[in-house]
């Protein structure tokens, strides 16, 4: 069984990926595990847990997890918010006529070849985790209870096109719309919690990125397959 380690920005990636992310894998023979960006050790020992505080934080954690020969290493990690030193960062966001996904893709680029080692798979979720909560808008209202989510969650995506393109300014980013129609949302157990429900067979049908990561993570299960993605 193949070994994989995801490293997480923080604790609703976290529980998503216990919860929902890592039996589907190991369904495949990937055996996952995740552990959650650590952004600043403390003499007691440990260290403060999630967010991306700088670019050097993130290297720092992936080349630990890299330490591992024996396991392939990935991330799940928001494009909203990422550093402004974040590898191609700058000069890709400046592009016009890019999509998100393929800004996304530059930078994964970007990334992997800063890492610099082939067991590496960069993923960065468009534009962060809770925009796979609108990839179906009537589990959120059924969690919620409140049937009108279906309808303004829905418009959402309709005036975008998906819910990989709700974009990441700082008042419209995915998870501050949904706050802003459900202030009781709680992000570590609503979203994972969400999710789960509405399973990741819908998530990746309505999220293509994501879709292309799941994939490329079901392909470390077979061998031939496992060279090929990482490659």
């Amino acid at each position: 069984m193949v070994r994989l380690l995801i490293l997480a920005e923080g604790q609703s990636e976290e529980v998503f990926a216990k919860r929902t992310l890592i039996p589907h894998l190991h369904e495949f023979g990937v055996h996952a595990a995740v552990t959650v960006l650590r952004t600043k050790r403390i003499m007691s020992g440990g260290g403060f847990k999630g967010g991306v505080s700088s670019y050097e934080k993130i290297r720092k954690n992936l080349n630990e997890l890299l330490g591992d020969t024996n396991a392939r290493v990935t991330t799940l990690l928001d494009f909203y918010g990422l550093p402004d030193e974040f590898p191609a960062r700058g000069e890709t966001l400046e592009m016009p006529g890019l999509s998100a996904r393929e800004k996304a893709r530059r930078m994964q680029a970007a990334f992997a070849e800063d890492i610099g080692q082939p067991r590496f798979i960069p993923f960065l979720a468009l534009h962060e985790f809770e925009a796979w909560l609108f990839s179906k808008p009537e589990v959120v209202a059924e969690h919620f209870g409140k049937e009108a989510l279906t309808t303004a969650l829905q418009g959402i995506v309709d005036e975008v096109g998906s819910p990989e393109e709700i974009n990441n300014g700082p008042t419209t980013h995915p998870s501050v719309r949904i706050v802003g129609l459900v202030p009781q949302f709680k992000k570590t157990s609503d979203g994972p919690a969400i999710i789960h429900k509405m399973t990741l067979a819908n998530v990746r049908a309505a999220c293509p990125h994501f879709d292309e990561w799941l994939t490329t993570l079901e392909t470390l299960g077979n061998p031939a397959g496992a060279i090929q993605a990482v490659a």
